[in-house]
């Protein structure tokens, strides 16, 4: 038994921050070991749901009057749309395998890691200038919202038997006439989905995105570039293939004869819509090809 005073009630919890967060440390609890809770514990939990609820949030604000009859197809989908489908069938079998066998707290980490590491960080990171800048009838940005639709139909599935009542907001939010989350059922994805070749060679891409951050990082600590945009990067003349200025959000991308990465101030001028550095900008303010293609369009 506890002291006097010397109690967390449930009570207080949903009282302050909310049911899901009580719910969301019983579910991350190693029920293994001798259970803890307290302010600071709880402010793990409370940090963690604040990430995956603004990641939810984004995914509802670019959904907005997605239409789904104008869906891409699979085999019609950029590498980055393909690659995050394939991490999303490799996901679903462990959150099942983990609520099949009462492992919560496997559903929590591999959701927050999915959502913050997968999703925020990297896909809606990159995809920011396809969405903003694209025209509305892109294919590229159709099958990005394309992506995002199937991703939101999934997650929150996976989320509501913890997070019951944020899954349900974020549900009724989005189809206000669908009735309940909690009677929908969670669909099988398709296994053409699956492709490992792909995630291999993203994997080397994303390795090599980590060093172009981190050269750039300390460049922008001392204001030689203002953002990676401004960045000109040379990679290794082996560098894995690809849209690399897209999946490094720099300037432009070149091939050198060394073996690491570099980093230089771009001399190119400024779009001022998307805000890359090209050389096709005539003079910083101009429009890139792109840009001007959009508006004039």
């Amino acid at each position: 038994s506890k002291s006097m005073g010397n109690v967390t009630a449930p009570q207080d919890i949903i009282k302050d921050s909310g049911a899901d967060i009580l719910r969301l440390w019983v579910a991350a609890a190693d029920y293994s070991d001798d259970l803890r809770i307290g302010p600071e514990i709880l402010k793990t939990f409370v940090e963690t749901y604040r990430k995956l609820r603004n990641t939810i949030r984004w995914m509802l604000g670019t959904l907005a009057h997605y239409d789904a009859s104008k869906k891409i197809a699979h085999k019609d989908m950029p590498e980055l749309e393909r690659l995050m489908l394939h991490r999303l069938s490799e996901l679903a079998p462990i959150i099942q395998k983990a609520y099949e066998t009462y492992y919560y707290r496997k559903v929590i980490t591999e959701l927050s890691a999915f959502l913050n590491t997968e999703l925020s960080a990297f896909y809606f990171d990159i995809r920011k200038d396809c969405l903003y800048c694209d025209a509305p009838g892109d294919p590229k940005r159709m099958a990005y919202r394309t992506v995002l639709d199937t991703l939101f139909h999934a997650l929150v599935r996976y989320a509501a038997p913890v997070l019951v009542f944020t899954a349900e907001e974020v549900w009724t939010t989005r189809f206000p006439d669908r009735g309940s989350l909690h009677l929908q059922e969670i669909h099988p994805l398709p296994d053409s989905w699956q492709d490992a070749a792909l995630a291999e060679r993203f994997a080397a891409l994303r390795a090599l995105r980590a060093q172009v951050s981190e050269a750039i990082e300390p460049m922008r600590r001392e204001k030689i570039v203002g953002s990676s945009l401004a960045a000109t990067v040379t990679v290794p003349a082996d560098a894995p293939e690809g849209d690399l200025a897209e999946l490094f959000i720099t300037g432009t991308v070149t091939r050198g004869q060394g073996d690491g990465v570099q980093i230089t101030p771009t001399t190119d001028p400024k779009c001022g819509r998307c805000w890359r550095h090209l050389p096709e900008v005539a003079e910083d303010g101009a429009l890139c090809g792109r840009c001007e293609d959009v508006v004039n369009g």
